[in-house]
């Protein structure tokens, strides 16, 4: 698999042999943990030309990745959790009602 990242001043080509995180999406952030490598004519004529741009195949450098994980937003939170927080405010707003009833 090939893809790019950036910082939006520097593109680097990432290679990486393996399964990619269900959340792997593009333009999305990423954490890849692996080696810079330097570029060798046979890496050079192996990159695919679809999945990169040229300013990518052109760098002197790559990322060999070892791993590829999904970062995840702040504000994410599994569908099973959420369910579970959303079941768990209905409780305790209905409990709060349930004090205000017995106080008036």
């Amino acid at each position: 698999m090939e893809f790019f990242i950036t910082d939006l001043i520097i593109d680097i080509l990432v290679r990486y042999e393996g399964s990619l995180p269900d959340l792997f999406r593009e333009g999305h952030s990423v954490v890849v943990e692996g080696f810079v490598k330097p570029f060798t004519e046979e890496i050079k004529g192996d990159v695919s030309s679809r999945s990169v741009s040229e300013k990518v195949r052109s760098g002197d450098c790559y990322f060999s990745a070892t791993e590829v994980l999904a970062k995840y937003d702040e504000k994410y939170m599994p569908k099973e959790v959420a369910a579970a927080t959303e079941k768990n405010k209905k409780k305790i707003e209905e409990g709060l009602e349930g004090v205000k009833e017995s106080v008036a």
